[in-house]
């Protein structure tokens, strides 16, 4: 039987981030906030009662808070079905997104695995190593940014790898070692082969070792290394190429040696590729560190055969002609290399400050606006600089805001809780009752010398002059509680119980401290008693 319910939780639709289908969405019934709840397989209920490891598991997942994880707010076993709490990340998982275009530009894909990278960082430094990296457990939140899910993966399919009968979904984004069942298996460097593997994917739309089953991916990865990614894109630069092939080596000591030297050397490589353009970035791009280019055994032995070989080839071929060529390119790639100047970093800025995409928003503030900030403090276009900041600023407060009600966080802040209160009136539809808290929000605090309260009563006036100009507002509280009540009603008579819970709830949670409209909320109350005895008959 399909399970509606697990703890306090209400279960709705699957979220999809995985192939299994095990996550879906989830409500808490008294909080009203919205969770993910993923099914764990009932076999990590046999080996956890009585032991204790499953709880103490959980302790240690939830004490892991990095923007690049998706939070593990708790877990428990109810009826020998393990459950984990998950934070809800509304967007896509990378497997969606590949199975949607293929490939990836290699600057998206770069972005996506330094946010990865970023993560191992912290989960490694407290003990976790993930060993189940694949797209589908990247997730890409509909406001920016990527999380990292699943690091309790390993519990339930060790031994499905170590047999190899595990998913080829899964199958190919693990290490060789992993295979073997080795102590290694556990070590970052495996995180770090799964890391390559996502890579190479992401930048050519291909696995590097294309099989249909584990024994062909183990055969396949004996006979050859990965073919390279600059044989696939042209336009890969010199560092990522050699990133993913560090990543991707067969034998463990060969690759990076860490997430955080990977993390690293990307940050590096990538500031390099943003100060010059064309060949001379892929020049120069990691050309030192982590990512420098060495020369292979067989290209030495090349060089050597073409010196003693007599060149009749045409002028155009020969070195000297080659060499003329190198230094013109070096010449520009040094001229494309020197800083960009005060009107040359605001012209990249501003059409992304002006653009409607907070990912671009974050991108002008990191590449851009602050560089120029640093370099001309007295810039010109501070005008400019400091409305994008405003708006960068508010942006930020509400999806604060939205985090406050989705995950049940407490406010940072008085003002912050004040605007909270009022947002959550606005959303249920009292737009009145909202404009009243935000007006008394502004009048607290606009005077206050904290910035962010100050963010606050901005966003407060905003949504004061939305109201204002929406007709919608103009209606009675008393009708509009009478309208909700007459939803609610409607809802349950045709069958959406859940929704009717739902609204009801919020309507009593919201007024039954308004002495004012006590009749209704307790209606509501007589409501919500109705539908709990409808459903226990």
């Amino acid at each position: 039987m399909e399970l509606t319910r697990i703890g306090p939780f209400a279960l709705e639709a699957p979220l999809g981030h995985e192939a299994q289908s095990n996550v879906v969405r989830a409500v808490h019934v008294e909080r009203r906030t919205s969770m993910a709840i993923k099914l764990l397989p009932r076999e990590v209920a046999q080996q956890a009662i009585g032991s204790g490891v499953f709880a103490a598991d959980i302790k240690r997942l939830q004490m892991l808070d990095h923007p690049n994880l998706v939070r593990v707010l708790g877990g428990a076993i109810e009826q020998r079905q393990p459950y984990l709490v998950l934070e809800l990340v509304e967007g896509e998982s990378l497997r969606q997104l590949l199975n949607r275009r293929g490939n990836l530009p290699w600057e998206m894909a770069i972005d996506i695995v330094e946010g990865v990278a970023a993560a191992l960082v912290y989960a490694h430094a407290h003990g976790f190593a993930h060993q189940r990296i694949t797209p589908s457990r990247i997730l890409l939140p509909s406001e920016g940014g990527v999380k990292l899910t699943g690091l309790d993966c390993k519990w339930s399919d060790r031994d499905e790898v170590v047999a190899g009968t595990c998913p080829m979904d899964v199958a190919h984004y693990l290490s060789p070692e992993q295979f073997r069942g080795r102590q290694s298996a556990g070590y970052p460097q495996c995180d770090l082969f799964s890391l390559g593997v996502v890579l190479y994917e992401c930048v050519t739309g291909e696995l590097p070792w294309p099989v249909d089953t584990v024994d062909q991916l183990r055969q396949a990865r004996r006979d050859h290394a990965a073919p390279r990614i600059c044989t696939k894109v042209l336009d890969c630069p010199v560092w990522l190429d050699v990133l993913a092939e560090k990543l991707l080596a067969k034998v463990r000591s060969h690759r990076l040696q860490s997430a955080e030297e990977t993390h690293r050397a990307i940050v590096i490589a990538k500031t390099e590729a943003n100060a010059g353009t064309g060949t001379a970035k892929h020049i120069y791009s990691g050309k030192q560190g982590s990512l420098a280019v060495k020369d292979s055994g067989e290209l030495k032995k090349i060089r050597k055969k073409e010196i003693t070989r007599r060149d009749d080839s045409p002028f155009y071929e020969r070195a000297w002609f080659l060499v003329l060529c190198l230094a013109a390119v070096v010449g520009g790639g040094a001229w494309a290399l020197w800083p960009p100047s005060e009107a040359e970093l605001f012209a990249k800025a501003k059409p992304l400050m002006e653009s409607d995409d907070p990912v671009s928003w974050k991108r002008a503030e990191t590449q851009y606006v602050q560089p120029l900030l640093e370099r001309f403090p007295n810039t010109v276009h501070i005008d400019a600089i400091e409305a994008f900041h405003d708006r960068y600023d508010i942006h930020r407060a509400e999806q604060r805001i939205k985090n406050l009600n989705r995950f049940a966080y407490e406010p940072k802040s008085e003002a912050e809780g004040a605007f909270a209160d009022a947002w959550e009136f606005e959303r249920f539809g009292d737009r009145m009752t909202a404009w009243q808290r935000y007006e008394s929000l502004v009048q607290l605090f606009e005077d206050s010398e904290n910035p962010d309260d100050l963010i606050f009563v901005k966003l407060a006036r905003r949504q004061i002059e939305r109201i204002k100009f929406d007709q919608k507002s103009s209606a009675d509280k008393l009708d509009f509680l009478e309208q909700t009540l007459a939803k609610a009603q409607s809802l349950a008579d045709g069958g959406e119980l859940l929704e009717a819970r739902r609204t009801l709830d919020s309507l009593i949670a919201l007024y039954a401290s308004n002495q004012e409209v006590r009749p209704l909320v307790d209606r509501a109350r007589q409501q919500l008693a109705a539908l709990d005895a409808g459903n226990s008959q």
